[in-house]
């Protein structure tokens, strides 16, 4: 998807029909445009951008810089130097020391964070409305006034770094996308090398280097500032002014200029070894720059091939020949000419020429062919009404204006995106064929395969070939988004305020709980069901059964087969997704019938079908078998075990190979009538509905299910943990050490649940880096890009897990483990100081608004507190127990939920049984 893209994107008779007055594409943009009306700029007299977007009633306020320079603005002998100052622009000033600017967010309830791409550094602050403001301090002072040194830890954040670069390459896809690059552009061109750098560059950074970076770009007529929420316009524009205006603006250097390979007389191609399990490719074309005519369509062309069930590629791969377990494609168009990716996951044994072929003719189809007026029109529609959907986010919204910013011909954030909606909305046919010849032909294609050791199909390839006297071919995923981010989440802010109190609960006959709040600020409907204890009803000897049946939920129906249920939802731009546990949709007002009417269809009533069961069960044992390659996922596995025993909770939820190659289509049936009934159900909608109209349609929809008679599953209770376990797997191609560190913990009803939720902030989940594992591993010693822990987060109806986590160096193992226990004893020990714990509780009680933000996320809310029991007035308990925890109690609470005797350690990577670096003695 390209970067205007991504910044986007982001009583009824039980019978299924589609709106009666759908929304037309013109509709749709009317109402997307309108998203930048109240959009206020200026540009001060030092040539920084301001963009101010009050939304009215919005509890959240995000506050961002963006900068405009990127990976591609560094000498390809430097690379790596955005990302790395990145994560330097939080270590202070002279002012502000490091971890200063974290402190300062948590004690406001805010988050901040951070991204760096190829044309872009984004910073970005939220904060409930109430206490925005401490973000304007901090930005108007590192503009020009950071400080790279050994007193701002430059060096300790240079092992952050390189741990983040190791983390990605333990992740498939990471090696596959940096191989594409070198083959889309010459070294010299400024998208050739990869967002995070080459190692040896970053390795080699000094301090001086990345000072002269940061001194060449940073200046405010090289920036926008941008705040979306609930403020006063005015006011703000004028402490703007105040604070940023006598800040100079710099000489900027000029920018790179591209270079390009002169056209290819065929594919390129690459291939590796692969440490994973399932072979991978990705196909890479060159293309345009963002902005250009022929961007907005080739995010159509995107659609129409790899977006949903209904896309062509998933049709032809996934379901028809049955070779990928999954494929994707982006359109990545930059400042410079982008790229445009295929990339699929190839279920082990496939033959990779046959598929790589059935690529490639698909794309030479769009180019011959015409799309057709459904496919068409299910693409703009997509685009359109996720747009629409971005409205919720305030940060989202922000960040969308952030971005374009940077483009060129961005700084007028409305045009463009009047300009590219007016765009996506006129692509035609002939459009989309003109473009897939122009750009995305056989002999331009860049290809990249990645191939476990062991596949035999590589054997096979590779006998064929050497009788032709050909060469080897290899495989590989799909590319990571070209993007580096500072942590793996980034926050979201919201319009709008809710009160959970306004829910309207009902029990259905049936047993069926339904809970409904209204919301009409927006034109949008979201429904969220769960289904209890699905995975307690699973039977030991049919582990991954669940998963199984989750994913054939949405495969057919006694009235519908699974392409024709994708199409229906497709068609309307909004999505329908089912799982083990239950499901959700989120459509605009006029197709809430439609949705509600296929969620219950799948929910009750799925068929089975012979081929679907096939598919799905291929893919579950292809992804078990990868997921064991994968030392994160390897690691988080065999402690689950180790820690639950024979609970439920201690199997994987995808099953064993030897458990899930034995499911039939009858154990699928049996276990769905076991575990799927509505008085195990809850759902909860909020949106653009009448509750009382609603209420009717839902009753009548699920009139016929049957409630049952199974009471609540016997389980195995979790082992009691008497002696600590340490369990080391050596695994030589890791390129980081994947530790996990706990026992067991607690369920949701622990009266102590909010005294640990305190602990939790100060030991390991607080914002930033203010909790204590992450200011000493993390930021101080430099050990890890990502460590935390936590127990409240996983309490449950079953006892959850008390978990730490962190990646880190081989060489570095036992000096994380020495920190963890260092770290559980001290909090043990000695109660943490009074203004630790006020941080904590101001952090907790402030960051309250970006729970409901969204409408996804206050169906969520309304989910979990039926679940749990807690009301919906639980907030105000939740403000009143956090209030009260006190430095006593987090020490008392840390005595009795942590205990360094008896914990279990399950550490994945290159070291041997004694926690040493593999070969070295």
């Amino acid at each position: 998807m390209s970067r205007a893209a991504i910044a986007l994107c982001l009583v009824l008779a039980p019978q299924i029909s589609r709106a009666a007055e759908p929304v037309s594409s013109a509709e749709l943009v009317k109402t997307a445009q309108a998203v930048f009306k109240d959009l206020k700029t200026a540009t001060l007299e030092n040539g920084l951008r301001v963009y101010l977007l009050p939304v009215k009633g919005s509890p959240t306020v995000s506050v961002m810089v963006a900068y405009k320079v990127g990976s591609a603005d560094e000498e390809k002998d430097q690379t790596g130097l955005s990302h790395y100052l990145e994560h330097l622009m939080f270590k202070g000033t002279e002012k502000l020391m490091p971890g200063d600017i974290d402190r300062a967010t948590q004690r406001n309830g805010g988050r901040n964070n951070a991204y760096t791409s190829e044309d872009m550094t984004v910073y970005h602050f939220d904060f409930a409305a109430d206490r925005w403001q401490s973000a304007l301090d901090i930005e108007a002072d590192r503009m020009r006034n950071i400080r790279i040194d050994a007193k701002h830890e430059f060096q300790q954040e240079k092992g952050a770094v390189i741990s983040e670069l190791n983390g990605n390459e333990d992740q498939p896809g990471d090696l596959e996308y940096k191989a594409v690059l070198a083959m889309l552009w010459p070294k010299e061109s400024p998208y050739s090398h990869p967002v995070i750098g080459q190692r040896e560059h970053v390795q080699a950074a000094t301090a001086e280097v990345i000072k002269r970076h940061y001194d060449k770009w940073y200046h405010p007529n090289n920036a926008a500032l941008v705040i979306a929420g609930g403020f006063d316009a005015a006011e703000t524009m004028a402490k703007v002014k105040t604070m940023f205006g006598a800040i100079p603006k710099g000489d900027l250097p000029k920018r790179k200029v591209p270079t390009y390979f002169k056209d290819r007389d065929g594919p390129a191609r690459k291939e590796f070894e692969s440490k994973f399990d399932q072979p991978r490719m990705v196909m890479g074309f060159n293309t345009v720059a963002v902005g250009t005519a022929e961007d907005p369509i080739l995010d159509v062309v995107q659609y129409v091939l790899a977006d949903g069930k209904t896309s062509r590629l998933y049709r032809k791969l996934v379901e028809d020949e049955r070779v990928a377990s999954s494929v994707d494609a982006g359109n990545y168009a930059g400042r410079y000419p982008g790229w445009f990716s295929v990339s699929l996951d190839l279920l082990k044994g496939k033959d990779r020429k046959q598929t790589e072929e059935m690529v490639l003719a698909e794309l030479e189809k769009l180019a011959t062919e015409p799309v057709s007026d459904e496919e068409l029109a299910r693409a703009r529609k997509k685009l359109l009404a996720r747009f629409v959907f971005s409205r919720e986010s305030v940060h989202n919204l922000a960040d969308a204006v952030a971005r374009t910013s940077t483009y060129p011909d961005g700084d007028d954030v409305a045009k463009f995106f009047g300009d590219y909606l007016d765009r996506i909305a006129k692509v035609n046919k002939a459009d989309v064929q003109r473009v897939a010849k122009e750009y995305l032909g056989r002999k331009k294609a860049c290809i990249v395969w990645s191939v476990p050791k062991d596949d035999p199909k590589e054997k096979d390839a590779e006998k064929k070939d050497a009788e032709k006297g050909g060469g080897k071919r290899a495989g590989a995923a799909g590319p990571a988004k070209p993007l580096a981010a500072r942590a793996a989440d980034k926050p979201a802010g919201g319009p709008a305020t809710f009160s959970l109190t306004d829910a309207k609960r009902t029990v259905l006959p049936n047993g069926m709980t339904v809970i409904l709040l209204e919301d009409h600020k927006l034109p949008v409907v979201v429904g969220a069901v769960s289904v209890n204890d699905v995975g307690l009803r699973e039977p030991a000897d049919k582990n991954g059964v669940a998963a199984l049946v989750g994913g054939l939920l949405e495969e057919g129906t006694d009235k519908h087969t699974g392409k024709q249920i994708s199409a229906l939802i497709e068609d309307t731009g909004g999505s329908l997704s089912l799982g083990g546990s239950g499901g959700s949709f989120k459509v605009l007002t006029p197709d809430t019938d439609l949705a509600l009417g296929l969620l219950f269809e799948c929910l009750q009533a799925p068929s089975f079908p012979a081929e679907a069961f096939a598919r799905q069960k291929e893919q579950q044992l292809a992804a078990i078998d990868d997921a064991a390659t994968q030392p994160q996922s390897l690691a988080s596995e065999t402690f689950q075990a180790l820690v639950y025993g024979k609970h439920p909770y201690g199997r994987p939820g995808h099953g064993t190979r030897e458990t899930v190659e034995k499911l039939t289509a009858d154990d699928c049936r049996a276990f769905h009538k076991l575990a799927f009934a509505p008085n195990f159900t809850t759902v909860a909608l909020v949106g653009d509905f009448k509750a009382d109209e609603m209420l009717k349609r839902i009753e009548a929809l699920t009139k016929e299910w049957k409630k049952s008679d199974a009471g609540k599953p016997a389980v195995e209770a979790p082992p009691k943990g008497t002696v600590v376990v340490e369990k080391i797997i050596s695994d030589p191609t890791a390129a980081q050490v994947h530790v996990f560190i706990g026992q067991l913990g607690i369920t949701r009803d622990n009266p102590d649940y909010y005294k640990l939720l305190v602990m939790d902030n100060v030991l390991g989940t607080g914002p930033g880096f203010t909790d204590r594992l992450s200011a000493t591993l993390r930021d101080r010693q430099g050990l890890a890009y990502t460590v935390r822990a936590t127990i409240a987060s996983g309490a449950g109806t079953q006892p959850g897990t008390f978990t730490g986590y962190i990646g880190t160096f081989p060489e570095k193992y036992l000096d994380v483990r020495h920190g963890f226990l260092r770290e559980f004893n001290r909090i043990r020990d000695e109660a943490p100081s009074k203004e630790e714990v006020e941080d904590a509780k101001k952090y907790l009680l402030g960051s309250l608004p970006f729970r409901f933000t969204t409408t996804s996320s206050v169906a969520d809310q309304l989910l979990a507190a039926e679940k749990y029991g807690l009301g919906f007035d639980f907030l105000e308990k939740y403000k009143k127990e956090v209030a009260s925890v006190t430095p006593a109690d987090v020490q008392g609470v840390a005595k009795k939920y942590l205990d360094p005797k008896t914990l279990t350690i399950v550490v994945v990577g290159a070291i041997d049984k004694d926690g040493k670096p593999l070969g070295k003695k």
